[in-house]
């Protein structure tokens, strides 16, 4: 399960108050039909805040997703840098892990053509 991610104040929406926000984890139906929250060109991060925010729509769990547009500043980019944080989290995880197409020994196969 995504990080809870714990907010700098109470919110109060209606009769529910939060203050923080539970997501569930992105599954590969959310990925494929939303893709990437970010790209790198050149060396810079480029964040995609339609997807982040889509992932945010998607995958909140607890308050309401309609008690999140009570959100100051602040708390809405922190919530932001918590998706992005986590696929970040994600891609290096993958980059750490041992290549699945290399043989028993660690090499890469080769091209014979």
């Amino acid at each position: 399960m995504m990080d809870k991610l714990t907010l700098s104040k109470s919110y109060t929406v209606g009769e529910q108050s939060f203050s923080a926000i539970e997501l569930r984890d992105p599954r590969f139906a959310d990925y494929r039909e939303i893709g990437p929250v970010y790209d790198v060109q050149r060396g810079i991060l480029l964040r995609d805040r339609e997807a982040i925010f889509a992932y945010v729509d998607r995958l909140v769990t607890s308050p309401a997703p309609g008690a999140l547009a009570a959100l100051d500043l602040a708390d809405t980019m922190a919530l932001e840098d918590h998706i992005l944080g986590f696929f970040s989290k994600a891609r290096r995880s993958i980059a750490r892990s041992p290549n699945s197409s290399s043989d028993s020994t660690g090499a890469p196969p080769t091209s014979t053509g």
